[in-house]
């Protein structure tokens, strides 16, 4: 994925200064624009949040991902070396190679057990349609249609499953470098499979179970020409022309002089590290200026270019699916920090969280939204556990008011789980997707006490049981999508009872699957906190991130690229509609300019 890199010169020049502030025992002070919002959610909420934040940051003081894919490049790199891994080159009928002994491939998926926010096999292919739906397609490129593969038409979307599973498209012709290269087998649409009666390996391909559910974004190699996809058959993935990522000197590291294996491995120094090194060239997953490409195409077969299923082949330049460098642009959040101005980044806080062992591997994606989020020079506290986050002395259960915020940091990184977890934490969600049970009250109680306490001359005061919190299930007017929009909004105590106080807004988006109500039962926990003083007094808002018949499981609160109905602008109703709405109908705090301490 092409990026701008932030100049090393100023990333230095940054860290030299925050350096020498700490020598001298002072934080500088600065006046900064507050907007009193801020915007955070989990697991697609998270990217979501990421996305708008980083896309509209006049209108935020806070950006909080928690659990998401925050990194598009690392997430394609898991998707294609893993998700859609683990086939035989060449391909072999009823036979897989993993890359190593018990690696994640597409026959034997992770998808996470219900614990641990998991889905079944079906479910993890919706959601990875959903974001094609709303980015566009990354895994093939259709000139056409930015949703469907190479050569297939809105018609299958008309069909009903049991049309598209049993009546398949076949193309002939198709190339692919390392399935198909020579053409010679047909490619097909085709479906898939839940394992309805293995319930802890549910993300197994099962050649018995009978293929209900429509893969609509990418396309198998049918080696027996059966029209169905069968163990073994590989499916495809065709993202960008075939490069070595050797780094932007174009030499891998092994034929560095000075390389050695234990003492001196990447001499160049620039390999790619999520945290250590997060503006690398060698092995970052994405094609750098200097790294050697095969001007052959997506397929990667030199001489299709006359292929209508190709794209880019002898052009003279490093050619990408043109989906990934549109989402890249827009919406990548790894990416949208890097280009934020000084001034823009400047004025907003970043509250992050992941699982140490989330099954969608978003820890990497994580990790590495963290990593050039330091690259550009923000000293992020990085902590392991919510333990971690406690006063030193204080040997209690968790609980917000003892958070060290006298020694935390001003962005904060939170890696929730035990890396030695025991078999009955593991069976609990662990460290998972969602986390355990606490943790998850853990991710939201932190998230609410980080915003409280970033927002400064926040209302404090104690009250008593007669003044209330309230939850209101409400809808707002949508022009732009010509529909009711639904979203939940809880009022702080006193609220009602005090009609001069004004109050800051967390918008809170849910994950894929869930709906604007299932993240209020948590919130329900923060009023009594609020009336006690523990949290100062704010408005959240629980936006509907569900599908309106033009997706499966959630809509990413973004602007779609489409699939078979015209594309929605969730995001600009988000922005342009519910936020304004919200401030025009519920008593917000104003924009002010205020001191604060870097």
């Amino acid at each position: 994925m092409i990026k701008r890199f932030f100049p090393v010169a100023l990333v230095l020049a940054l860290q030299l200064a925050l350096v020498a502030c700490e020598e001298n025992g002072t934080a500088e002070k600065k006046m900064r624009n507050y907007q009193f919002r801020a915007i955070s959610g989990f697991s697609m909420g998270s990217s979501s949040a990421a996305i708008v934040g980083l896309r509209h940051p006049e209108l935020f003081d806070i950006v909080a991902p928690l659990g998401g894919a925050v990194d598009l490049s690392v997430l394609l790199h898991i998707i294609k070396d893993e998700l859609l891994a683990g086939f035989c080159v060449p391909p072999q009928l009823g036979k897989m190679c993993p890359a190593y002994p018990g690696a994640n491939t597409y026959e034997h998926m992770n998808v996470g057990l219900p614990s641990q926010g998991g889905f079944r096999r079906t479910g993890m292919i919706e959601a990875f349609e959903d974001l094609s739906i709303a980015m566009g397609n990354p895994i093939m490129f259709n000139r056409s249609d930015p949703y469907l593969p190479p050569g297939i038409t809105k018609d299958v979307l008309e069909e009903s499953k049991q049309q598209f599973c049993s009546n398949p498209v076949r193309l002939s012709g198709f190339f692919d470098w390392r399935f198909n290269p020579e053409g010679k087998y047909p490619v097909i649409t085709f479906c898939e499979a839940n394992n309805p009666d293995q319930e802890n390996h549910r993300g197994e391909f099962d050649p018995s179970a009978t293929p209900t559910q429509p893969v609509e974004i990418t396309l198998a190699v049918d080696l027996n020409d059966n029209g169905v996809r069968d163990s073994g058959e590989p499916v495809l993935f065709q993202a960008s022309e075939r490069f070595d990522d050797w780094g932007e000197d174009g030499v891998p590291s092994e034929q560095e002089p000075g390389y050695d294996p234990e003492t001196n491995p990447d001499p160049a120094g620039d390999d790619w590290s999520a945290m250590e090194n997060p503006l690398g060239t060698e092995n970052n997953g994405a094609w750098d200026e200097g790294e050697p490409y095969l001007d052959y195409g997506l397929d990667g077969v030199q001489g299709t270019a006359d292929s209508p299923y190709d794209w880019g082949e002898g052009n003279g330049r490093f050619d990408l699916n043109m989906n990934l460098l549109l989402s890249a642009v827009k919406y990548d959040p790894a990416r949208l920090i890097m280009d934020l101005t000084d001034e823009q980044l400047s004025r907003l806080d970043f509250y992050v969280d992941v699982g140490v062992r989330d099954h969608l591997r978003f820890r990497d994606t994580t990790e590495s939204f963290v990593g050039k989020l330091m690259a550009r020079g923000r000293k992020v506290d990085v902590r392991d556990t919510f333990r971690s986050l406690l006063e030193p002395d204080y040997d209690g259960a968790f609980h917000i008011s003892h958070i060290d915020w006298k020694h935390l940091g001003r962005d904060v990184f939170v890696r929730y789980g035990h890396e030695d977890a025991t078999e009955a934490q593991l069976a609990a969600g662990d460290g998972g997707h969602v986390g355990s049970y606490d943790q998850t009250l853990w991710r939201f109680f932190t998230i609410c006490a980080y915003v409280s306490e970033h927002w400064p001359g926040g209302d404090y005061e104690k009250l008593g049981p007669e003044y209330r919190a309230r939850l209101d299930d409400k809808t707002y007017h949508s022009e732009i999508l010509g529909m009711d929009r639904q979203y939940y909004v809880l009022l702080p105590p006193g609220y009602d009872e005090r009609p001069d106080v004004r109050y800051p807004v967390l918008y809170m988006l849910h994950g894929i699957g869930m709906s604007a109500s299932d993240l209020t039962a948590s919130a329900l926990f923060t009023p009594d906190w609020m009336s006690q003083g523990l949290l100062q007094k704010f408005i959240m808002v629980f936006p509907d991130g569900e599908c309106q018949e033009d997706c499966f499981s959630g809509n990413f609160f973004l602007n779609q690229a489409g699939r078979d109905l015209p594309p929605r602008r969730y995001e600009d109703s988000l922005i342009q509609e519910l936020v304004p709405y919200v401030d025009a109908n519920y008593r917000t705090r104003q924009p002010e300019d205020l001191e604060f301490e870097q």
